[in-house]
């Protein structure tokens, strides 16, 4: 296929909450485009990004996946990432990867909760925005509605690039402000038909591009100047200056559109090549250098090769596929490249462009590319790769959520089988985690929430034909000290033959939330030797993992050895290590040890008549609100709440606002249990402990 250099790429990321119609607008650009034959669609399973087969059986995106357009003598790599709480950490690795966002909303819902979060993550990566209100060809549908809601959240700057021409079933075509047209799909047809804007319309798209044509003259001095003494701007000063406008985030565009109709696609596909920016019109990428400094790079095929895979796939047939954007050099099909983050070599095999499930084979891709690879050996989402070990830097990480909650995973006389296979689901979706329990020895499997985690059993079921149970999450409490002690621990052991023997004297201080832990020596004159420091230290760290007071890993704390013996013959490793642990409970006993859990910040969206029954039952799970807001029906309500209280919380949320309910849910910090919850803990803890 052709190769495109940096200048005539355009890299977008769909993003937004669930069901606004992202795939479907993919889709239709695909097809639109001719990249595809077929328009796909999401309720017959042919939508050209979403192919795993839970995503078809369910009808849900759950994963980012990319796919190219050619149009007008440019590439468009369109990123389509998932809306569902569940899933939205894929949306971390679409935004990393794209040059601008298109925040899709639906036009009968108007924005949703994901839609806040993907423009607060756009604006923290300084990426470009626009909005794309889809699905106008729904019954109820209002484009004036929608565009108030989003001006009224996100500014004056937020303003229509095109209007709807009509509502709902009647929606027909879509007029522009930039050309002042009317444009209609061709019925069995991808092109569309331009003409006149109809006469009840020609006075308000002349209103809108006025408003619009001043905004642009507002970002730039320059334009303005030339704005007040012309009383206008050139078309060319416009087009330029809604280049750099939207760019900048000082215009953000509004696009109306219905997939299926084929509506507004076209007009989009040619906004985002004249006014998106180019990979080479981005900020130069920051690289830390293998000393620790750091160094901007310009997105630049003169750059040293700098790519980083984005996602993984794990396919039956193929192994793994590697999707990458490349941040600086050339990459060539089949090149021996340097794995900066493992320190191993790989072969970029199979250089492709990404369509869904599919490719299309390179010979080379540009700086700023997106392109997939094959059976890397030991590359991981995340990784950077470069030419060799001679130039090594590491790209920024991806900003992936942490995961929230954790099942026990029981497989019986198959856990072996099943613990390899969901480490390969792990390498395709980093916001899961998979460990054992120190203490139960459990397969402990993580994710964002519940539905997260079903997800996977049943792809576990589906491709690798095993099963396993899930047993109630786990809070992932810590346990921590509220206040400085300081003891001293003699161990002494004597077995017929060589002894052991070993005195610590230790204080423990608390250190503040987030800190995790330190170990100091303040021992002067060799009361223990220098040799022995390390020995103690590990026993530390053993109680560290284990806990004191309920089995849960202690944080947020100091350790300073001042003081002890030691024996000549008998001191040894082991005699400090034990020395060392328990000299640490004992400390941690009298420092008043507490449990923490953790608490979530949770921002729950529901209709306005159902917010006394939604405020009254986070008030019984512990929460605390923070703060509300109200617009077009729904009231946005943020709360912090301990996780142990809504961990099934969704069932409750459907409950309560008849399923017209969403919410977001992701940790915050570490609080101290109420005493009671305190005391049951430990109690849970006590027969366990006997047992061992």
């Amino acid at each position: 296929m052709k190769v495109y250099s940096t200048e005539k790429l355009r890299n977008v990321a769909f993003v937004g909450h669930g069901d606004s119609g992202k795939t479907s607008l993919v889709a239709s650009a695909l097809y639109v485009a001719g990249a595809t034959e077929q328009l796909g669609n999401v309720d017959e399973g042919t939508a050209p990004t979403d192919f795993d087969q839970e995503e078809i059986n369910r009808k849900v995106s759950m994963s980012c996946a990319a796919a190219f357009a050619e149009w007008r003598d440019h590439k468009i790599n369109l990123i389509d990432a998932p809306g569902y709480t569940n899933f939205i950490g894929e949306a971390a690795a679409a935004l990393h990867a794209a040059d601008i966002a298109a925040i899709v909303v639906h036009g009968v819902d108007g924005p949703g909760v994901q839609t806040e979060k993907m423009w607060a993550d756009a604006e923290k990566a300084g990426k470009p925005v626009a909005f794309v209100v889809s699905q106008l060809d729904r019954e109820r549908a209002d484009f004036d509605e929608v565009l108030g809601q989003l001006q009224q959240t996100y500014g004056r700057t937020v303003l229509p690039v095109t209007l709807p021409l009509g509502k709902g079933a009647d929606l027909d075509g879509v007029a522009s402000l930039i050309t002042g047209k009317a444009y209609r799909p061709k019925p069995g047809s991808r092109d569309v038909e331009e003409g006149d804007l109809p006469g009840d319309l020609a006075d308000r798209v002349a209103e809108a591009r006025e408003t619009l044509l001043e905004m642009v003259a507002e970002s730039d001095d320059e334009l303005m100047n030339a704005f007040l003494e012309e009383g206008g701007l050139t078309e060319e000063q416009f087009l330029a200056g809604l280049r750099t406008a939207m760019r900048q985030r000082t215009v953000i565009p509004v696009f109306a559109a219905a997939a299926p109709r084929l509506v507004g696609v076209r007009t989009l596909l040619d906004a985002l090549v004249d006014f998106a920016p180019s990979p080479a019109e981005m900020p130069p990428v920051t690289v830390t250098l293998p000393d620790g400094s750091q160094e901007q790079r310009p997105i630049s095929d003169d750059a040293p090769l700098a790519l980083q895979v984005f996602k993984t796939y794990i396919d039956p047939f193929a192994g793994q596929i590697s999707l990458f954007k490349v941040f600086g050099g050339k990459v060539t099909a089949d090149q021996q490249a340097f794995n900066a983050t493992t320190e191993t070599q790989e072969k970029l095999s199979g250089l492709a462009c990404p369509r869904g499930k599919t490719g299309e084979k390179v010979s080379e891709l540009h700086a700023g590319d997106i392109g997939l690879v094959v059976k890397l050996k030991n590359t991981r989402t995340g990784d950077t790769i470069v030419a060799d070990k001679g130039h090594v830097v590491h790209l920024p990480p991806i900003p992936f959520p942490r995961p929230v909650i954790a099942y026990a995973v029981h497989a019986g006389a198959d856990d072996d089988k099943v613990a390899a296979a969901l480490q390969k689901l792990a390498m395709e979706d980093p916001t899961l985690s998979l460990d054992r329990d120190r203490r139960t020895h459990e397969l402990m499997l993580g994710g964002l929430g519940i539905d997260h985690v079903r997800t996977v059993m049943d792809k576990l079921k589906n491709r690798f034909n095993l099963e396993a149970t899930l047993q109630k999450p786990k809070i992932p409490y810590l346990e921590t000290i509220t206040r400085k002690a300081s003891t001293s621990y003699r161990h002494k052991k004597q077995t017929g033959g060589a002894g052991q023997f070993a005195e610590v004297h230790m204080r423990v201080e608390p250190l503040p939330r987030g800190a995790g832990f330190e170990y100091d020596s303040e021992i002067v004159g060799g009361a223990i030797s220098r040799n022995f420091w390390p020995s103690i230290e590990k026993g530390v760290r053993q109680v560290m993992e284990s806990g004191v007071i309920a089995g849960f890993p202690m944080v947020d704390i100091k350790a300073v050895i001042f003081d002890g013996k030691e024996h000549p013959v008998d001191s040894k490793d082991v005699a400090f290590q034990i020395a060392g642990r328990q000299v640490f409970k004992k400390c941690v006993m009298e420092a008043g040890p507490v449990i923490l859990e953790p608490i979530m910040k949770m921002v729950v969206t529901c209709p306005d008549d159902c917010l006394g029954d939604i405020l009254g039952d986070l008030s019984r799970r512990r929460g605390k609100v923070q703060g509300s807001d109200s617009a077009g029906g729904k009231t946005v309500v943020r709360a912090l709440v301990p996780m142990a209280e809504v961990l099934e919380y969704s069932a409750t949320l459907k409950s309560l606002t008849q399923d017209r309910g969403s919410y977001t849910m992701e940790l915050d910090h570490y609080d101290r249990v109420p005493a009671e919850i305190q005391a049951e803990l430990i109690a849970q803890h006590q027969p366990e402990e006997s047992e061992d």
